[in-house]
């Protein structure tokens, strides 16, 4: 097996619940992110879903599954947030079966991938509260001021961090990622720039 982790694939929303393309071309640049970083994430959870081999879903349990479950939950804790006003990304359910199971995380990232498709842009100023623990052992409780749009800012630099850190266990599995997956855009956007090169004095 060698799957290819597409930078931009396309992943199909619950039957009948596709957007129109008219549509997604007013999406927010934010929401449009964070949708193509979903869609990376479920054709990595893919590679495992379709994979027969037992060696497979051990890798997927012990290497990959902690962090696509860490980014499900905190996905799904602001979408739900946004009904409320407030997000609290701590009180996460911690769902093992995501970290064991990548088809059921397959099926959890496209419900939110089509959720997050219904954004506006009008949306992402909503204000949002977002409550959390701190300190060195969640000792404190603490609350601040945020918007929509501010926290899926935080929510693809978060993600982008996971991709990162799962870089490496994509290589050591032979798994074939593209170049940029994991790199901060502005990262990719400096790379990508043209450079003089330094003048040579003789």
């Amino acid at each position: 097996m060698n799957p290819q982790i597409a930078p931009t694939q396309r992943v199909a929303s619950p039957a009948g619940t596709e957007l129109p393309s008219a549509v997604r071309r007013f999406q927010h640049p934010l929401v449009s992110t964070n949708g193509l970083l979903i869609d990376q994430a479920v054709a990595l959870a893919g590679c495992f879903a379709d994979a027969p081999a037992a060696a497979y879903a051990a890798n997927y349990a012990a290497l990959v599954g902690p962090h696509l479950r860490h980014v499900v939950e905190h996905l799904d804790a602001l979408l739900v947030g946004l009904k409320l006003g407030e997000v609290d990304y701590d009180r996460r359910p911690r769902d093992t079966a995501l970290e064991h199971h990548p088809a059921l995380a397959v099926q959890r990232l496209r419900v939110l991938r089509h959720a997050l498709d219904g954004l506006t842009p009008p949306q992402l100023a909503l204000p949002l509260t977002v409550h959390g623990q701190t300190g060195m052992a969640g000792e404190w409780g603490f609350a601040s001021a945020s918007s929509v749009g501010r926290e899926l800012a935080f929510m693809a630099s978060h993600t982008v961090h996971h991709f990162a850190l799962l870089r490496a266990h994509c290589v050591q599995l032979g798994l074939p990622v593209p170049e940029d997956f994991g790199k901060a855009p502005a990262t990719v956007a400096h790379a990508r720039r043209p450079h003089p090169h330094p003048v040579q004095l003789s």
